[in-house]
């Protein structure tokens, strides 16, 4: 999982036109989201380990929003 303070992996991987789309663990809806996404690509055939990766990201962020201020985006 990465951090604003990790040099972002997906970021140094995009082309410098590619949209990104970001969810930050404040967002409430962002754990559900990342889940949504783990299974979706579990079925398209994306590694296990990958998947596996999103499925922790959910987990942190869950755990995120029980310390702080989670709420719908802005």
């Amino acid at each position: 999982m990465a951090t604003k303070d990790d040099g972002i992996p997906c970021y140094i991987k995009a082309a410098g036109d590619e949209p990104l789309f970001v969810l930050r663990s404040q967002d409430k809806l962002a754990p559900e989201i990342v889940r949504e996404w783990a299974y979706r690509a579990l079925a398209a055939g994306v590694p296990e380990d990958k998947v596996a990766e999103a499925r922790r990201c959910a987990d942190d962020m869950e755990d995120w929003q029980i310390t702080h201020r989670s709420k719908v985006p802005d």
